[in-house]
């Protein structure tokens, strides 16, 4: 009776309630709690857990955190106060907010809306495998199925699991390109869609879907889901990888190196500027979609100071577990090549997990992170164009009908 119970109150979390109406009549959030963990979640994704380190590692020392926290402060929260202040302002999108600021501005709205459908293919991942590059969502799901295969099957050939199992990688053709025909190019062997990526890109559609279908009263509810599992289960491996063999080795070169002479090199403050725009959010819009759906007089510049505070906070913490596995690995920048974000997701990472003990746990316990940490990075951004497409036709079209169709 109990287990009947607590299916009951899990299943509806994802049943569409009448959201809650502001004194103009828009949708408004549930609470505080969920649009900042809403928002949230659109920062707090993958990069913070796979490409933040990377982007330390490559110039690590303590001194990375000086041009770091600069773009915190000059770039990040400014901007964040204004898409945030807009958005709450105006009661609207990204082109409904920025075409009230100026109609020569509602350009920047578009454009805003054009860089989320962008990424948001690159993460959830589209059907056309053609390409060569599948999805990071996808990848993560197939590794996460291999978890429960004990041994883990990467076990001694991790790049060979990653190029050959989950790129599913093909030697090139010769001269195809140049002087073949299109249809022996087509029915060259593994050149096919591949029915495991399609089903995986499916169900994390699937997932982005029910997590937003019916409007900031859904999203309100998932992000509990979404944000709140990652971020316990993020906090156990970051006490598991800390307490790895020699893990301290790479703490210290997280935390206690020093390396001033790179302060004099431009590419440390563009990486850190890049890495501060990239993780923080800021320009994709989602920000501006989800704070019109607030309190018309809501704290905005205090929001916005909480969700640039938190997620700087959650990458820098989270950057622990991969230093833990860098020392454990002996990984050292001195006699190593620049690490890259897959990288450290796909190859670092997985040839630690399988030399700890109880390895089909912790690889389960990772992905499952990445997953729901690419889940609530998605829908998001899919979010800013429903709410621009609501904004224009939502009196004739329902919520629940845009995010079908997206």
């Amino acid at each position: 009776m109990a287990i009947t119970n607590w299916l009951k109150k899990a299943g509806s979390i994802f049943t569409s309630k009448k959201a809650k109406k502001s004194e103009d009549g828009r949708d408004q959030w549930p609470s505080r709690t969920a649009f900042l963990l809403a928002s949230v979640g659109g920062a707090v994704g993958q990069g913070n857990i796979i490409r933040y380190p990377s982007q330390v590692f490559n110039n690590i020392g303590l001194q990375w955190f000086i041009p770091y926290l600069i773009a915190i402060f000059l770039l990040a929260i400014p901007g964040l106060i204004l898409e945030v202040s807009i958005g709450q302002a105006y009661r609207g999108g990204t082109v409904v907010a920025f075409n009230n600021v100026n109609r020569r501005t509602r350009g920047t709205g578009l454009a805003s809306i054009f860089v989320s459908s962008v990424v948001v293919v690159y993460f959830p991942g589209a059907l056309c495998e053609i390409l060569i590059l599948h999805s990071i969502l996808v990848w993560i799901m197939i590794y996460f199925r291999h978890s429960f295969t004990s041994p883990l099957p990467w076990e001694g050939r991790t790049e060979e699991f990653y190029y050959q199992q989950v790129l599913r990688q093909v030697d090139p053709i010769p001269g195809v390109i140049e002087n073949g025909s299109v249809q022996r190019f087509a029915s060259y062997p593994d050149l096919s869609l591949i029915g495991e990526t399609v089903g995986w890109s499916a169900f994390t559609w699937f997932c982005v879907w029910l997590c937003m279908y019916g409007g900031v009263s859904t999203t309100g509810r998932a992000v509990y889901f979404t944000m709140g599992l990652p971020i316990i289960f993020t906090i156990i491996l970051i006490g598991r990888c800390t307490s790895l063999e020699n893990a301290g080795r790479g703490i210290k070169m997280y935390f206690a190196t020093w390396n001033g002479e790179q302060l004099s090199n431009p590419d440390i403050w563009q990486t850190a500027c890049g890495q501060v725009f990239f993780s923080t959010g800021v320009g994709f819009g989602y920000y501006i979609a989800y704070a019109s759906f607030n309190a018309k007089y809501a704290n905005a510049v205090q929001d916005a100071i909480i969700l640039v505070c938190s997620n700087c906070f959650f990458e820098t913490v989270a950057a622990f577990a991969v230093f833990g596995v860098v020392g454990y690995l002996d990984i050292n920048p001195s006699n190593t090549e620049r690490l890259g974000s897959f990288e450290i997701g796909f190859l670092t990472y997985p040839a630690a997990l399988v030399e700890m003990p109880g390895a089909n746990f912790w690889s389960v316990l990772f992905f499952l992170t990445l997953m729901l940490l690419g889940i609530s990075s998605t829908y998001p951004m899919l979010d800013v164009i429903a709410t621009g497409i609501m904004d224009r036709f939502g009196h004739k079209v329902s919520k629940p009908w845009i995010s079908t169709g997206l």
